[in-house]
């Protein structure tokens, strides 16, 4: 459980540093992506929609219930324009409401993870031992389409059991207790995929047997994450999960 929240200053200070880093290290373009910090049991702190992130200011930050009704008045952009919560707002709430130990919730745009889903790649597999320690597994979700509402239903499964999932064809989400530790699975995730696309480049390599990859996980992460159990329930890392999709476009479409 999340024991202590950032106050609402901090948060918008944090918030606003992260972006303008994610900017300018280029894990996403100006008006892309989404950060999230958690202040209270059911309210967060959230970038807006539609502002440059390597220009985003504390103030533009807009402070929500878990419901997505605004907290005060809405803070006004550059332009005296009101600024509103990004259009993926409902991916932040479902990743609060489903881990109480999620701080910070970061979705961004990492280049390299992108492309090697984009060629085939599965980032699931374990190439490197640092991974273990940095991300756990990396998984890579089926494809929903961006702003609806299939993003929340399929993503929140995920995010039970994962702390680094994979959009394909649009971005990543990444978790932590607090925004330095999503950052640095961020970071992790690309500097990863980076490793990746240039062993596949070079003509591919085998991935670390399974029992050395469950000793590292035994090492790094001595209190098993779901998705190492034997009786995990999670949804497969690997993105081939089709059936999931299908029952949450179902259920969507039902209106349930």
């Amino acid at each position: 459980m999340a024991t202590a929240f950032l106050d609402e200053r901090s948060a918008r200070d944090a918030i606003a540093d992260a972006a303008r880093e994610i900017y300018h290290r280029k894990l996403s373009g100006a008006t892309d992506g989404n950060l999230s910090v958690r202040i209270g049991p059911n309210r967060i702190a959230t970038t807006p929609s539609g502002v440059h992130k390597g220009r985003l200011r504390p103030s533009d930050i807009v402070v929500c219930e878990l419901n997505g009704r605004e907290v005060g008045a809405a803070p006004r952009g550059r332009d005296g324009s009101p600024l509103r919560p990004s259009s993926e707002f409902a991916l932040h709430a479902r990743a609060y409401e489903v881990r109480p130990d999620i701080g910070a919730v970061v979705h961004a745009h990492p280049p390299m993870a992108i492309a090697y889903t984009l060629a085939g790649g599965n980032l699931a597999e374990t190439l490197v031992s640092e991974v273990v320690f940095a991300c756990g597994q990396i998984a890579t979700a089926p494809y929903t389409t961006p702003t609806t509402a299939q993003v929340p239903a399929v993503l929140g499964d995920y995010l039970k059991c994962y702390d680094v999932v994979v959009m394909p064809r649009h971005g990543s989400v990444t978790v932590g207790r607090d925004l330095d530790a999503a950052l640095a699975r961020l970071d992790a995730l690309e500097h990863t995929a980076t490793i990746y696309c240039t062993v596949r480049a070079l003509g591919g390599a085998p991935p670390i047997p399974g029992g050395e990859v469950d000793r590292l996980f035994a090492i790094a992460h001595p209190q098993a994450p779901p998705y190492r159990r034997a009786d995990s329930a999670c949804p497969r890392a690997d993105g081939d999960d089709a059936q999931l999709i299908s029952a949450v476009i179902a259920r969507l479409g039902s209106g349930r």
